[in-house]
C-alpha cells in the first residue's frame, strides 16, 4: 500500500513539472496564438493577452469602448 502511495507522489509531481512552462516557451506561444488576427479581437479569449503583444491604437481602444468591447484595464 506505501508504494502506491510513493508511485502516485511521484506519478503527480512528474506531471506537475512537465506543465511548467518557460517564460521564453509561454511568450513563443503566445506570439504564435496572436499572430491569428482573429485572436486578437476584443471578447475573444486571448485578447488581453494578444494586446501586451500587439496593443491598440488609440483610435482602435476608441472603436472598441463606442462597440462596447473591453478597454484593456
Amino acid at each position: 500500500m506505501n508504494t502506491f502511495v510513493v508511485a502516485g507522489l511521484a506519478a503527480s509531481l512528474g506531471l506537475t513539472l512537465s506543465a511548467c512552462q518557460t517564460p521564453q516557451a509561454r511568450q513563443a506561444q503566445l506570439a504564435t496564438i496572436c499572430a491569428d488576427p482573429a485572436n486578437r479581437q476584443p471578447n475573444t479569449f486571448y485578447w488581453s493577452e494578444c494586446q501586451s503583444l500587439y496593443p491598440s491604437t488609440d483610435r482602435q481602444l476608441q472603436k472598441d469602448y463606442a462597440l462596447g468591447a473591453p478597454t484593456g484595464d
